[in-house]
């Protein structure tokens, strides 16, 4: 039964390492799995119980689901052929200049600076390669807007040939319109020249907008449109037949631009957790917590992972600090949900001790 058990318990740490078979120096079944018994063995028999074998299994699978995920930057991103676009159903639907059109000034009122209020024509000359986007008032397209934002950026620190983005907020209320224009501004990348409708919700006549279309993204070269592409229930994230059409305006091959962005968001990830790190006073908040967090854990095996906690968080104040406030926030929520009776004695405690506010008391055990 037991060596049942720690087979069982090998193959399961071997989904959650992720290990490739590929890999002529990765570890042996036999290696990975001595590794593990010695990680478990709580009795230092050379193999594991019913029990440490179920500890093992909780902690692993814990493990892997609260350690950061490393995302594959380089399958995020995709750059297709624009001229493949399509809607889901492939129903065709049509809103603004199409694809030939010269483009008709676009005056909008501004919403930044001394211009505030003021109307202006937001494609200025015209000159070069554009991408203007007109959004009606759904906020679920902000993230796409600001995700498209962010790709123009990198692409214009990387690319020869610059490409303007354009951003105009559509609605009936201009009020409304570029109050939420200015609460944005900080996540918009790019420079990119935005204004609110003066026309409403419909935007300029001249543009025949779809008033059922939620965003409308046209690229444009020298005044002239290139590709349209509506977006009925907006664009959550960057569409890649839209990053297909930008590399064709700024003339770089598609694999060229993708490389730019796989290599702009890796660098933003590593960027993240080195910053993240550096507000824990070096510590990995996460894995210091997570072995108090397993349900199937003893109270010993809970209060040794504690103790070591507590020598971290005794030299490290950063540590403490978001300790503290992390453990406040499962004081002051659902706290039977984090591991067991014993873990939540621990965290309570560390809500005393290093959160911002006192802890509402609560029953934790002893």
């Amino acid at each position: 039964m037991k060596l049942i058990l720690i087979l069982f318990v090998a193959f399961t740490a071997n989904a959650a390492l992720g290990q490739s078979d590929e890999s002529t120096k990765a570890p042996s079944a036999d290696q990975k799995r001595n590794e593990i018994v010695k990680r478990f063995d709580k009795d230092k028999d050379g193999t594991l119980s019913a029990e440490e074998a179920a500890i093992a299994r909780g902690t692993l699978a814990r493990e892997k689901k609260t350690q950061p995920q490393q995302r594959d930057y380089k399958l995020a991103f995709s750059v297709k052929n624009p001229k493949e676009f399509k809607l889901d159903g492939g129903k065709e639907v049509f809103s603004g200049p199409q694809a030939g059109e010269t483009l008709p000034k676009l005056l909008v009122s501004a919403v930044r600076g001394d211009d505030a209020g003021k109307t202006f024509n937001a494609l200025g000359d015209r000159n070069g390669a554009q991408l203007i986007i007109l959004a009606g008032p759904n906020r679920t397209s902000i993230r796409g807007i600001i995700g498209i934002l962010r790709l123009i950026a990198t692409v214009n620190e990387n690319s020869k040939e610059q490409l303007q983005p354009v951003l105009i907020y559509l609605g009936d209320d201009k009020n409304q319109l570029a109050e939420n224009a200015n609460r944005y501004l900080e996540y918009m990348n790019g420079d990119p020249t935005i204004g609110i409708s003066n026309d409403g919700r419909d935007g300029p006549g001249t543009y025949g907008l779809n008033r059922n279309v939620s965003m409308t993204i046209i690229v444009a070269k020298d005044g002239k449109v290139v590709y349209n592409f509506p977006f009925p229930e907006g664009m959550l994230t960057p569409d890649p037949h839209v990053l297909g059409a930008i590399s064709e305006v700024i003339h770089t091959e598609p694999e060229q631009m993708r490389q730019w962005l796989v290599s702009a968001a890796e660098e933003r990830t590593r960027a993240a957790a080195t910053n993240e790190r550096n507000r824990n006073g070096g510590v990995d908040i996460r894995a210091l917590l997570n072995p108090i967090l397993d349900k199937n854990a003893s109270d010993e095996v809970i209060d040794a992972a504690a103790k070591k906690i507590d020598l971290v968080l005794e030299g490290n104040k950063a540590a403490a600090v978001s300790v503290g406030a992390l453990a406040s926030r499962m004081v002051q929520g659902n706290l039977e949900s984090y591991g067991t009776k014993r873990s939540q004695y621990h965290l309570f405690k560390w809500s005393r001790l290093y959160g911002a506010k006192p802890a509402e008391s609560t029953e934790t055990g002893n």
